[in-house]
């Protein structure tokens, strides 16, 4: 059974940003919630990253399922609350 390499899911350039965003989001739907896509500093592969770093160091939490990663947008707001400067 051949399985997936991770890079070859992870599209080249940016999908269009959805007009709304559910409740569990792909880490790339994700990475447009966090607006990583409107930077140009990084590319979907690159913003995929820089999310496992910050689930990485708990700072930002995740939900396995299905063998694939998802965000909750609640967690996500919960985040960039703790991020916001004061």
């Amino acid at each position: 059974m051949k399985t997936e390499n991770p890079s070859s899911i992870e599209p080249k350039q940016w999908p269009p940003r959805p007009t709304t965003f559910g409740e569990l989001l792909t880490p790339i739907e994700e990475a447009q919630y966090l607006r990583l896509d409107e930077t140009g500093l990084h590319s979907p592969r690159g913003a995929v990253r820089t999310l496992k770093y910050w689930r990485d160091r708990r700072e930002l939490r995740a939900t396995r399922y299905a063998r694939h990663v998802w965000y909750r947008r609640s967690e996500l707001d919960k985040f960039l609350t703790v991020k916001t400067e004061q």
